[in-house]
């Protein structure tokens, strides 16, 4: 039996957690004895639900510049690592589903065969040199996109005499469509939806700017949940639309259970995140329901679109709006993106299929046998 040990460093529950669930879960299904630290929070309650056991650790995130706020984070690092390095005795892998856990694994010192599941298109310069400090403690960094791994090449480029760990690509997926079902019909009046988290760097706000320049009648909807940390944010987005003709055209919507049972009454979906998507997964949804889409051209957007929508720069509200419109005036292109849309979800961003080349790709790194019908390959 293969064992997993995940480590990540939030107890929240957003898109990359969900993509750890999903994990988790065809881990258990396989046959494989899986085992989550994680902090406290939702994604306690969802880590039990797949099966796999919880053990409670720190929460990661970095508590600020100051003096005592670094040597907190230290601590908290210290605690994890000696907790990890407990859980892994006997471990066959151990898969870490963000950057800000890879200090915990470079602490902990000998472990089992290590993975990151990277999940961000890394920018920030500290960051990157967060992940070159711990790099030598992984064996394989696994990203979501060709864009996630080139930047981390890009920025090694200065390292002579460190190969780091190796970089492969694991797209995100999604649940494919049923492509001989016909198209969504047009939607009177049109609806303009953004499906993702309630902070900044999602760009609602850049939505909400270029709400005023769409055709007349055009809907917006915000959908999507939000996290304590950005409290202030949802509050000045909903600031800005109380009783103003902003608010009779923008819905802000927030957490769904099902929220694709609402994107299928949208008319063009917008990735407008001013920071680089990895592979977002509400593209991909939209995508698989034949809606097309205007995103952000950067990060992993325009790997995932190939012709299944249009991009514009990060931050032009005009862009955006212009994109939008453009879509909704011509229903011949329109219907190309819709098209298009579903069939790269169907040929390459199947979810039961990047899920098992998840697996197969974990079972190399620890060794096993991919055919091992109980080390878990399905």
């Amino acid at each position: 039996m293969t064992r997993l040990v995940a480590l990540t460093s939030t107890g929240q529950v957003s898109g990359a957690e969900r993509v750890l669930l999903r994990t988790l879960a065809a881990a258990v299904a396989a046959g494989w004895d899986v085992e989550c630290l994680a902090p406290a929070g939702p994604l306690e309650a969802q880590v039990a639900a797949t099966g796999a056991r919880h053990r409670e650790i720190p929460e990661l995130g970095l508590a600020g510049r100051s003096p005592v706020a670094v040597l907190r984070t230290l601590v908290r690092w210290l605690r994890t690592a000696w907790l990890l390095r407990r859980t892994a005795r006997g471990a066959d892998v151990v898969l870490v589903n963000s950057l800000l856990a890879l200090p915990a694994l470079r602490l902990a010192g000998r472990t089992p065969p290590a993975a990151w599941l990277a999940h961000d298109v890394v920018v920030a310069p500290g960051r990157l040199r967060l992940y070159r400090l711990c790099r030598s403690a992984l064996t394989t960094v696994v990203g979501v996109s060709a864009a996630v791994v080139d930047r981390l090449r890009d920025g090694d480029h200065g390292d002579r005499g460190d190969r780091g760990p190796a970089l492969t690509v694991v797209h995100n997926g999604v649940v494919p469509p049923d492509l001989s079902t016909p198209l969504p019909e047009p939607v009177s009046p049109p609806v303009v939806g953004l499906n993702g988290l309630l902070t900044p760097w999602k760009g609602q706000q850049v939505l909400l700017d270029a709400a005023w320049m769409l055709p007349p009648g055009t809907r917006v909807e915000l959908l999507g949940g939000q996290l304590p940390t950005d409290a202030d944010y949802g509050d000045r987005v909903r600031a800005r639309l109380d009783g103003t003709p902003l608010g009779e055209q923008v819905t802000v919507v927030g957490h769904l259970d099902d929220p694709l049972a609402r994107m299928r009454g949208w008319s063009v979906a917008v990735s407008a995140s001013t920071d680089p998507e990895a592979c977002p997964l509400a593209v991909l949804e939209a995508m698989s329901l034949g809606i097309p889409v205007v995103a952000t051209d950067h990060g992993g957007a325009p790997e995932v679109l190939a012709g299944a929508g249009l991009l514009v720069p990060a931050g032009d509200a005009r862009a955006l709006a212009e994109a939008v419109t453009r879509l909704l005036d011509d229903p011949d292109l329109r219907n190309r993106c819709a098209v298009r849309g579903r069939e790269r979800v169907a040929t390459g961003h199947d979810l039961a299929q990047q899920t098992d080349l998840l697996l197969h790709t974990l079972l190399g790194i620890a060794g096993r046998d991919h055919s091992d019908a109980r080390g878990g390959a399905r």
